[in-house]
């Protein structure tokens, strides 16, 4: 097999006082080969410390967008893992860091599996002040210390547990590939500000065969606080449109490269276009979900006219609206 060599590409944005940690912890690594840093336009003094680092550390490169500019996480990623020199890619946020081991569990998986295409294992929060776990909290996020798949599941059936919920997740600094992963799976998108990672982890799901890792033990922490963007205020209705915007997108990729996956989710989409309640505080009286449905269903076809001559959107909708296939309500 190729030598176990890893590549951990960080993107780089308003981090200033976290990254030195970050790239430390994926230093201490035996296994890490390069640390990419992606500087993406910060505000603050963050491209002072990432050059500091690069000078410091001869396995720290230092990678930026032309003239400087801000491009957003995914086109920082995709620069990170473009550029990689190893075999093996990893990432890491610039507010979060590895723990020790890391990557052990990795290098042993891909040593018995030829097969195995990438690994996954579990998180744990580090809350790092009050503002953060509150906005953590408003936000609806899982106050689970852990963050993990609940159990293993076969790679063949990955995908859909990640779809259809209720299995846990995983995050990309908990996941570890083949660079050759990249050329099935692509590159992230990078005109969506929100949710590219979740995409792109199941357009990898879909395209690879991941194995689990370690599922109870974390191999790195997430930190929670003040400033995360995933959980900055915003609006049901916008937390609605940004979580479609992901699913239409990645539902755009499966028609041409994983179509087996086309019905589920399309389920899934028309679900949450449907669900009144999906990102609300608390669930309409019955007279106005029922309106809201209508009125969420209206506007989906109106950003998406064309799933109209999609047979799964057929196939999907008496369900989403409890009916039968000949239009009785299910009883």
């Amino acid at each position: 097999m190729d030598k176990f060599e890893v590549s951990v590409v960080i993107p780089v944005y308003n981090a200033a006082p976290y990254v030195r940690q970050a790239v430390e912890s994926a230093l201490a690594q035996p296994q890490v080969r390069e640390v990419l840093l992606v500087e993406d336009g910060s505000p603050d003094n963050a491209l002072e410390v990432c050059r500091e680092l690069a000078m410091e550390y001869p396995r720290v490169a230092l990678l930026r967008h032309p003239n400087g500019e801000n491009r957003g996480a995914g086109a920082s990623r995709n620069l990170g893992m473009l550029a990689a020199g190893s075999a093996f890619l990893a990432f890491l946020d610039a507010d979060d860091y590895y723990l020790p081991g890391r990557f052990t569990i990795d290098e042993r998986i891909f040593a018995q599996d030829p097969r195995c295409e990438g690994v996954y294992h579990a998180v744990e929060m580090h809350v790092e002040d009050s503002q953060g776990i509150n906005r953590w909290n408003d936000a609806g996020k899982s106050r689970e210390r852990i963050q993990s798949m609940s159990a293993e599941i076969p790679p063949e059936a990955l995908a859909n547990a990640l779809l259809r919920g209720g299995s846990g997740y995983f995050i990309l600094d908990a996941l570890t590939i083949r660079r050759s992963v990249v050329g099935k799976a692509g590159l992230m998108r990078e005109d969506l500000s929100l949710h590219q990672d979740t995409e792109w982890i199941l357009r990898t799901a879909m395209s690879a065969r991941l194995l689990p890792g370690s599922l109870n033990e974390p191999v790195a922490c997430w930190r929670v606080h003040g400033q995360n963007r995933i959980s900055a205020p915003r609006s049901a209705k916008q937390k609605l449109d940004d979580h479609l915007r992901m699913l239409r997108c990645l539902y755009a990729w499966c028609r041409q490269n994983a179509r087996q996956y086309q019905g589920s989710l399309m389920e899934l989409m028309l679900g949450n276009a449907l669900s009144s309640g999906r990102f609300a505080r608390q669930e309409p009286a019955p007279a106005r979900r029922k309106f809201m449905r209508a009125r969420n269903l209206m506007s989906f076809l109106a950003q998406e006219p064309a799933i109209l001559m999609d047979k799964h959107f057929w196939r999907a909708l008496p369900g989403q609206l409890n009916l039968s296939p000949k239009g009785k309500n299910r009883r």
